[in-house]
């Protein structure tokens, strides 16, 4: 688990690396802002593309789109969801509970929030899975 010696910074920095390289290798996306944050067992995932793409865009014109590209992109995220808690686990050394994905089609991000099994404040041990 991830220990007093591991820093809410080094978490953070550790599930940014892990979810960007998910997104560029399984996802195929590409984001030029990530915000991540760790509340205890929490931790919020912000994507933020760098450039639209064109057809998301026109499909997202319309209410019968935007449903469209909201369930291909869950689609797609829950065919991979257990490739980025493998991910994630590795580079902090804690289990993942649950990955929850949405998507904001207007502003073109992406958030993921991560349950960790335990809070970050009672981890005792720190195991490193490079």
């Amino acid at each position: 688990m991830i220990g007093a010696g591991v820093n809410k910074a080094e978490v953070e920095y550790a599930v940014m690396l892990a979810v960007l390289d998910f997104q560029t290798e399984f996802m195929k996306s590409n984001y030029s802002r990530v915000q991540v944050q760790v509340v205890d067992e929490l931790i919020e995932v912000t994507l933020t593309r760098s450039a639209p793409i064109p057809a998301e865009e026109e499909l997202a014109k319309s209410p019968g789109g935007q449903t469209l590209l909201r369930q291909f992109h869950q689609a797609l995220f829950d065919s991979c969801r257990e490739l980025l808690r493998v991910k994630i686990e590795r580079a902090i050394g804690a289990k993942v509970e649950s990955i929850i994905s949405d998507l904001d089609l207007r502003a073109g991000k992406s958030t993921l929030l991560i349950r960790l099994q335990e809070s970050r404040t009672v981890s005792t041990a720190c195991t490193s899975n490079s």
